[in-house]
């Protein structure tokens, strides 16, 4: 079955940029960046420098003199001396390079650099090197002062970008704010592509989170999820003082009131993980094998760990509940389409999966018993169904189902 996975779809991406992109940013949120480096590295026909930032806040005028060493080492030849300002340092080594032909300089830890002073000499690298060389970064975060940089528009390429698995391009500019917001896991806003550090208390954060996932709400379910035990006039002020807060934050407005809803606003392009999750999961349950395949692989990508993990109010822990079982649904989905097409050993991994998110359900233990008996494993097989029955027996207090304890007689039997 031949779904592309995350790696093969950035390798097209890298593939098909124009020549006229001198300057490539490896997305934050690729786990795959390294690995992006070895068709760059093999290329013949392209002439590779290789450096590694070594550690952080490393001082530019280090970062200059380890990619004179780089340069001398790799082309075996001596460069010339850099000068200390960025943009002359930039021109000396766009000249240098020239007689090269088509040149890659890969920095790796980019993010490592004191970025005030590298961005400027990266900018201007990027603008004098020829059409068909490149400049590749990777880091930990977005360099947002060089992909906002105006001299270098058209000139550079944010990659992979991929708006269903959260990967935003924002080398393309657009006219409203970007808010990204990541709720699967311990919970991450970028406001256009700056991460949203510092919240002023608990209350604004959890309030933000609650309108995003909502998406539209009444002012009296507010009050009964966050102020219960106040007087309306009492949640009212907590609530505004509140409100502003999120927006002095964000430098924007998140919500609007319209006919009795607190709602997203509409000024805002919102990106919200929980919404592509749960809507790749809905439409793979519809769609043909080979693309619900794809829509449940985003899907659990997507997934970076419990729902809000760092929060425990009872609306979040409610709702964690939800998105738990859904992810279990995601990857049961994905079990049972290979089981469908006889990949026994895919089926079985998922179905494990599953079953450590869902340790009491039943229905994932025989699945996972019938598939160890059929790769001829009973004795995994019986190791299922004595883990299921401590399981239930715990939480529970009550015995497997008489289906259950069947086939792990069958299987008992075997041996």
């Amino acid at each position: 079955m031949n779904t592309q996975d995350s790696f093969s779809y950035a390798s097209e991406q890298l593939r098909s940029l124009p020549a006229h992109v001198t300057l490539l940013i490896l997305h934050p949120d690729f786990h795959g960046q390294h690995r992006l480096f070895a068709p760059v590295l093999a290329d013949l026909d392209t002439t590779t420098i290789f450096l590694t930032v070594p550690s952080p806040n490393y001082p530019f005028e280090a970062f200059l003199a380890d990619l004179r060493d780089a340069l001398q080492a790799q082309l075996n030849v001596e460069p010339p001396k850099l000068p200390k300002s960025a943009e002359d340092a930039a021109s000396t080594i766009a000249r240098f390079l020239k007689p090269y032909g088509r040149v890659t300089l890969i920095i790796d830890a980019y993010d490592s650099t004191q970025r005030d002073e590298a961005a400027p000499f990266i900018a201007a690298l990027a603008r004098q090197i020829p059409d068909g060389s490149r400049i590749m970064l990777s880091a930990r975060e977005l360099p947002m002062d060089l992909l906002e940089h105006e001299e270098l528009q058209g000139r550079i390429a944010l990659l992979p970008t991929n708006a269903d698995k959260m990967m935003l391009d924002y080398a393309q500019s657009g006219r409203k704010t970007v808010l990204e917001v990541r709720a699967l896991g311990p919970g991450r806003v970028l406001i256009n592509g700056r991460l949203v550090e510092h919240w002023d208390g608990v209350l604004p954060r959890t309030l933000f989170f609650y309108f995003v996932d909502r998406g539209m709400t009444t002012r009296d379910e507010i009050f009964q999820t966050f102020w219960p035990n106040l007087s309306t006039r009492e949640a009212t002020n907590v609530f505004h003082v509140t409100k502003r807060k999120i927006s002095e934050i964000l430098g924007t407005d998140l919500t609007v009131y319209w006919s009795g809803f607190y709602r997203i606003s509409p000024e805002l392009d919102l990106h919200y993980d929980v919404v592509k999750f749960a809507e790749s999961v809905q439409n793979a349950a519809v769609a043909p094998d080979e693309e619900a395949i794809a829509m449940l692989q985003t899907a659990i990508e997507l997934y970076h760990g419990p729902f809000l993990s760092t929060m425990d109010q009872t609306w979040v822990l409610d709702r964690r509940g939800e998105l738990a079982m859904t992810y279990a649904e995601a990857l049961t989905g994905l079990a049972r389409i290979y089981k469908t097409h006889d990949v026994k050993v895919n089926a079985l991994g998922y179905y494990l999966r599953a079953a450590a998110t869902s340790p009491q359900r039943e229905d994932l233990a025989r699945s996972i018993m019938e598939l160890y008996r059929e790769l001829e494993r009973p004795r995994a097989a019986l190791e299922t169904y004595d883990r299921l029955e401590r399981e239930l027996k715990t939480t529970l207090n009550v015995s497997p189902s008489p289906q259950t304890m069947e086939l792990a007689s069958i299987i008992r039997k075997s041996l």
